[in-house]
C-alpha cells in the first residue's frame, strides 16, 4: 500500500509538494510557494519524519519552502546553486516588502549544505523504493521522478516540456511503465503560439521600436526565460546594444559553470560576448539615453530591476515592454495587460509604452499534455499545479483515463 498526500499545487500554480509514504519510506517530492503572495503562501505542513526530499527544479514554486524541511534532498547538480540564489532572493525581497519568511539565510546555507547531487537516468535507493531523475526539459535541471516499491511504478512530472527551445535539448522522453502519474497542469486550457512567429514577432517589434529611437525592456524569469531569449536574439543577429539587468546575470553565471545541461555548451557564452552587464543604478540612466534593449526581471513585474526602468520609460510612447510569459492573475503584469496601469504597492503609473506578452513558456502545453497521458496510458492520474485541474481530470475520465484533480478536502489517497 502506497498513501499519496498532496500537500499543494491544489487547483493552482504554486507551492508545489506531494508526501509520498511506502510504508517503510516517506519521501517529499518538491516544497514550494506561492510567490506572488505577499507572504507568500506555503503547502500544507505535513509531521513525519523525512527519508529524502527529491526537488523537481529550483523555481520557489516548487523549492521556496525547502528550508523548512529536514533531510536530504536529491536534485540534478546545477539545481542547488539555481536553488540556493532563488532562496536568498527570496529573503530579500520579502525582507523590501516588510515580511519576515519562516527560515533566514542560516537556514537556506543549512538546507544547501544538505543537497546530494543525482544524474539523469541514474537509479538509486531510498530504502526500499527506486529512485529515477528524467529529463524534464523545462529549464536547465529540472526532472520528472519516478519511484518504483511494491511493484508498482509512479511518475512525478514537475514541470516539463516537449518542444525545442534555443537553451535546452530537443525533448525525448526515456520513461519507464507507469502506473501511476502526478501530471501538471499549467497549460491544460490553453494552447501555446507558434514558437517560430513568436521569435519573429519579437525581432520585428524590437526593430521597430528602435528604428524611431526608442528602448525596449523585456522582462522574463530569472533562470530560464532570459537567457532563452538572449539565445534568440543573437540567433537573428546582434547589432545594437543588448544590456542584462537583475538576477538574471548570476544565474547566467551558475549556467555557464555547469555548461553539460544546456543543448549548446558554448551558447550563452557567446552571446555574452555581445551584451553588458548593468550593475547600478546610475549605469540604468545612462544606457537609457540612447536606444536599446535591456532583458531583466521579474517575470510577473512584481519587483526587481524591471521597476526602475518602467519608471523612467512608462510615459515614453516610442518604447517597448514586452512581457516573456504568461502572466497569473493577481500579479502587476497581469493587471497592466488588463488595465494598462502599471500597480505596485503605491507605485501606479498609467503606461504610454507599447506593451506586448510574448509567449515562450518552458511548459507543455495543452495538446501535448494529451499525447504525452496517451502514450503513456497509466492506470491512474493525478492533476496537479494548475488552475482548471478538475475540468483537466474531467476531459480526461470522457478519454477513458481514471482522473483525479485532488483538493484540499480531497488530498489523500492510496494505491
Amino acid at each position: 500500500m502506497i498513501r499519496l498526500t498532496f500537500l499543494g499545487a491544489l487547483s493552482e500554480v504554486g507551492r508545489s509538494g506531494l508526501l509520498v509514504d511506502t510504508g517503510t519510506e516517506k519521501l517529499l517530492l518538491d516544497y514550494g510557494t506561492k510567490v506572488k503572495e505577499v507572504p507568500p503562501l506555503y503547502p500544507i505542513p505535513y509531521e513525519v519524519e523525512l527519508d529524502g526530499i527529491l526537488l523537481s527544479h529550483s523555481h520557489l514554486d516548487h523549492s521556496g519552502a525547502i528550508p523548512i524541511t529536514s533531510g536530504p534532498i536529491y536534485a540534478m547538480a546545477v539545481t542547488r546553486p539555481l536553488t540556493e540564489l532563488l532562496l536568498l532572493d527570496s529573503i530579500k525581497v520579502a525582507r523590501e516588502d516588510m515580511v519576515w519568511l519562516p527560515f533566514s539565510r542560516s537556514d537556506v546555507r543549512k538546507a544547501i549544505q544538505r543537497f546530494i547531487p543525482v544524474k539523469y537516468g541514474h537509479s538509486f535507493k531510498i530504502g526500499q523504493t527506486k529512485v529515477t531523475f528524467h529529463d524534464a526539459f523545462h529549464i536547465p535541471g529540472s526532472a520528472m521522478i519516478s519511484l518504483t516499491c511494491q511493484g508498482k511504478t509512479l511518475l512525478y512530472t514537475g514541470d516539463f516540456n516537449t518542444i525545442p527551445t534555443r537553451l535546452l535539448r530537443k525533448p525525448k522522453f526515456d520513461l519507464p511503465s507507469i502506473d501511476v502519474l502526478i501530471i501538471e497542469s499549467t497549460y491544460a486550457q490553453r494552447e501555446h503560439a507558434n514558437r517560430q512567429d513568436q521569435e519573429k514577432l519579437l525581432v520585428r517589434i524590437i526593430e521597430d521600436t528602435l528604428a524611431i529611437d526608442g528602448k525596449v525592456i523585456i522582462a522574463g524569469f530569472a533562470v530560464g526565460r532570459i537567457q532563452e531569449v538572449l539565445l534568440v536574439l543573437d540567433a537573428y543577429g546582434i547589432d545594437y546594444p543588448v544590456y542584462v539587468d537583475g538576477m538574471a546575470k548570476q544565474v547566467i553565471s551558475i549556467l555557464n559553470r555547469h555548461k553539460a545541461f544546456l543543448k549548446d555548451p558554448e551558447s550563452l557564452e557567446r552571446v555574452l560576448k555581445k551584451v553588458k552587464y548593468v550593475k547600478k543604478e546610475t549605469t540604468r540612466k545612462k544606457i537609457l539615453r540612447n536606444p536599446c534593449v535591456v532583458l531583466t526581471t521579474s517575470g510577473f513585474l512584481a519587483g526587481g530591476a524591471v521597476v526602475s526602468y518602467l519608471k523612467k520609460l512608462y510615459h515614453d510612447r516610442n518604447s517597448t515592454l514586452i512581457l516573456a510569459g504568461w502572466q497569473i492573475e493577481g500579479t502587476p503584469g497581469k493587471t497592466l495587460l488588463e488595465t494598462g496601469k502599471y500597480v505596485l504597492e503605491d507605485l501606479s503609473l498609467e503606461v504610454r509604452m507599447f506593451v506586448k506578452r510574448l509567449d515562450f513558456s518552458a511548459h507543455v502545453g495543452r495538446n501535448d499534455l494529451f499525447h504525452f497521458i496517451k502514450k503513456l496510458n497509466p492506470e491512474r492520474v493525478y492533476c496537479v499545479h494548475g488552475d482548471h485541474t478538475e475540468e483537466f481530470a474531467s476531459e480526461l475520465r470522457d478519454e477513458g483515463f481514471d482522473a483525479t484533480a485532488p483538493v484540499i478536502s480531497n488530498r489523500t489517497f492510496v494505491i
